[in-house]
């Protein structure tokens, strides 16, 4: 689900709640890493990740905004399997890392494999369905606006 908003949000850094923490992976986490200096785990082989608490979340937020650095935070709801945009931020500054890890000797020893759960990509569909909708109904406003004004001046 994460790389999928990674590749959404070009250049932005994604944040998303899973639990009690906000998650950032890949080159996200590296670019973060070296910002900030969370400290980084590994989520899969060569694919570092970084966390913080939620309660954290305005202290992290303002030090990106502060560095210029274009953001996104998505809330996860685990019970409506549901994305949410909690905050969004548009800076100059863009992530152009292309590095997934920090190259550690922790994520190139790694054997562990790990399983993508449906549920994240799930919640990912459900928030482009709402996003289609929308445009779906804003593109109906406007040819119906349209059709008045030509009703109207035919009938004048």
């Amino acid at each position: 689900m994460m790389e999928l908003l990674q590749k959404r949000e070009n250049g932005k850094i994604v944040m998303c709640s899973l639990g009690n923490f906000y998650l950032a992976i890949g080159k996200d986490a590296t670019l973060l890493h070296n910002l900030l200096g969370l400290k980084v785990s590994c989520i899969k082989p060569e694919v570092c990740k970084v966390g913080f608490p939620i309660c954290a979340l305005e202290k992290y937020t303002e030090l990106l905004a502060q560095k210029r650095y274009s953001f996104i935070v998505y809330d996860f709801d685990q019970k409506k399997e549901e994305l949410k945009i909690l905050e969004s931020y548009e800076g100059k500054n863009k992530n152009k890392l292309t590095n997934r890890n920090i190259n550690c000797y922790i994520c190139s020893k790694s054997t562990q494999k790990y399983k993508k759960p449906d549920k994240y990509i799930l919640a990912l569909s459900k928030l482009y369905e709402k996003e289609l909708e929308k445009e779906k109904i804003e593109e109906r406003k406007g040819k119906r606006k349209i059709w008045f004004q030509s009703k109207n001046k035919k009938t004048n």
